[in-house]
């Protein structure tokens, strides 16, 4: 059995935390869907689930089960940036 190892990524969140401490992202650079259900502290847990859908994030994440799509995230690299994208608005 090998050691889980936290890849560094950044994701987008496009679905908040839910009542049962999962949150769904997108990895910017893949497209691939994962679902967030560990979190290394509740601090860290805290912090995540106040992101609204839309922002990115740099984070390290570590696959939770063998055949699942499910990860832990082990750190987040800096504050979170809010760059939830918009569409750009041009007046008449």
């Amino acid at each position: 059995m090998s050691a889980k190892t936290a890849v560094s990524t950044r994701v987008i969140v496009r679905k908040p935390m839910n009542d049962h401490d999962t949150m769904t992202v997108e990895v910017e650079d893949t497209n691939e869907t994962r679902h967030l259900v560990e979190y290394a502290d509740p601090e860290l847990r805290q912090t995540l689930a106040a992101l609204p859908s839309g922002t990115t994030i740099p984070v390290s994440l570590s696959r939770v089960g063998a055949r699942s799509n499910v990860w832990r995230v082990a750190e987040l690299h800096h504050e979170p940036m809010a760059t939830t994208k918009h569409a750009a608005q041009t007046s008449d």
